[in-house]
């Protein structure tokens, strides 16, 4: 104390105040005396060097497996439309350091039609690593640069948004995979969020149950199951990747991958069973009431510490 005392008068004796003579001595503290300060660098130097590790890995995965993808694809080889995606969205999940928590399980019923909050475009890598899905996206998924190319192959069903009249195709198409014992996921919310909470979901697309019932008369129900993904922990946040986000993909794919651990639950909620006799909009209601309360239970959790 006594030299802070000597400090501050001689630098006031010099014209300087004390306050900002005692700004200064904390300053020179923090710089000589926090560990943080000093490391600082080297842990940038550290994040830097895991997005190239994490790039790299996502370039040699990418082109070992596109010709073996692009082959099921042009041969309609079902099998290996489904194994490969999710080989690929494994070691995308081991690159990113997902570290995935799952509840419940998810159904063993087809046809099943997934319906989940969305919050990040490391929801289809969450889902894919558990499950072979097709996924329902919107349109502009499809000219995204690489994963619009990955979106595709993976036989992802593309909505126009803006063409609602046109609702009958997609509705088609995932009739058509229901019926070849697919499994199909959709995002009700028709948006990303901030994970929180859930937005209201959209009835329109959960009419592909009707026309699927409508084309398999033998077939009885069709099983829907609701889904949370919740990223939670201390680099949850820094996962999410909402619509409002004024982040580019590229800079938010970089952020993620500095990060070496992202911890995330992954809740599979009771199925549901609908028949010709349910109602669109009432089944809707029941998933957004079902999966709201999954993310809400898994927010509240102390399943990781935070």
């Amino acid at each position: 104390m006594r030299r802070t005392t000597v400090c501050c008068r001689h630098r006031e004796s010099r014209g300087e105040p004390i306050e900002q003579a005692e700004r200064n001595l904390t300053e020179a503290r923090a710089r000589h005396g926090n560990p943080d300060v000093a490391f600082r660098p080297i842990g940038r130097v550290l994040q830097v060097l895991r997005q190239i590790y994490v790039l790299i890995g996502i370039f040699v995965v990418t082109f070992a497996l596109y010709p073996w993808l692009a082959a099921c694809f042009m041969l309609r080889y079902q099998r290996g439309q489904q194994l490969v995606p999710q080989v690929f969205h494994r070691t995308m999940s081991r690159l990113l350091g997902l570290n995935v928590v799952v509840r419940g399980s998810h159904s063993s019923l087809r046809p099943l039609f997934l319906a989940s909050n969305h919050t990040s475009w490391l929801d289809i890598i969450v889902i894919t690593s558990f499950l072979p899905v097709i996924f329902v996206a919107k349109q502009e998924v499809s000219s995204w640069p690489f994963f619009g190319w990955l979106a595709q192959l993976q036989r992802s069903i593309f909505v126009n948004r803006e063409k609602k009249q046109d609702v009958h195709k997609p509705i088609g198409l995932i009739a058509d995979a229901f019926l070849s014992g697919e499994v199909v996921a959709l995002f009700p919310e028709g948006t990303s969020t901030d994970g929180t909470d859930v937005s209201p979901f959209r009835s329109a697309l959960v009419g592909a149950v009707h026309e699927t019932l409508r084309r398999a008369t033998d077939l009885p129900a069709v099983t829907i199951q609701p889904l949370a993904i919740t990223y939670v922990g201390a680099n949850g946040k820094l996962a999410v990747w909402a619509r409002e986000d004024a982040t580019a993909f590229f800079p938010h794919l970089l952020q993620v991958a500095a990060l070496h651990q992202i911890d995330v639950l992954l809740t599979w909620g009771e199925p549901i069973t609908a028949d010709t006799n349910s109602d669109r909009k009432e089944l809707t209601r029941q998933l957004e009431g079902a999966v709201r309360r999954l993310v809400l239970e898994a927010n509240a959790s102390n399943e990781f510490a935070r």
